[in-house]
């Protein structure tokens, strides 16, 4: 699912509410609020589009299982039931793989859920500190890699610049 966040139907995304058969109670909402909407260009709300298009898919699929359950068990339920479980487990996948697409940016999704339907998604992004303002877009790393030297080497001996806190060269 490589989706640009900032082209509405790049990449096969389409906003549900714009498809005939829309299920308004299968929509879930995001952040305890109303969905962004189908227009927003923003990048963060088009990141929430593609991720309640995802649960939204999620849910209806769950409903047609729930619905399937409902009848009588029959060899026709338990091939129905088969193919739908399918049909979850595929879309299990897709939002797997934009869990994946924008966890480097940060995106962490998490689903609220109540009696097997997503009704909120929770979503936090890395560009955004926790009052929901943006931050910076330039970002700052800084890793500690312990390198072993050769037996008979001292530090002091090797050409190197080193800076940092909690270096104290000689």
């Amino acid at each position: 699912m490589n989706q640009d966040p900032q082209s509405p139907n790049q990449g096969g995304f389409s906003d549900p509410r714009s498809r005939a058969e829309f299920q308004p109670q299968h929509y879930p909402r995001v952040n305890g609020q109303e969905p962004p909407p189908p227009t927003a260009t923003e990048r963060n709300d088009r990141i929430k589009l593609q991720f309640l298009a995802a649960y939204y898919d999620l849910n209806c699929a769950y409903a047609r299982l729930f619905a399937a359950r409902q009848e009588a068990e029959s060899p026709a339920r338990r091939e129905a039931e088969k193919k739908l479980l399918q049909n979850v487990e595929r879309l299990l996948i897709m939002r797997d793989g934009l869990e994946d697409q924008y966890a480097p940016l940060g995106v962490i999704a998490e689903p609220v859920v109540k009696d097997g339907f997503t009704v909120n998604v929770i979503l936090s992004f890395g560009n955004m500190d926790a009052a929901g303002r943006l931050r910076s877009e330039l970002y700052t790393i800084t890793a500690s890699l312990p390198v072993p030297l050769p037996k008979g080497f001292k530090l002091e001996d090797l050409d190197l610049k080193i800076e940092g806190p909690g270096v104290n060269p000689p």
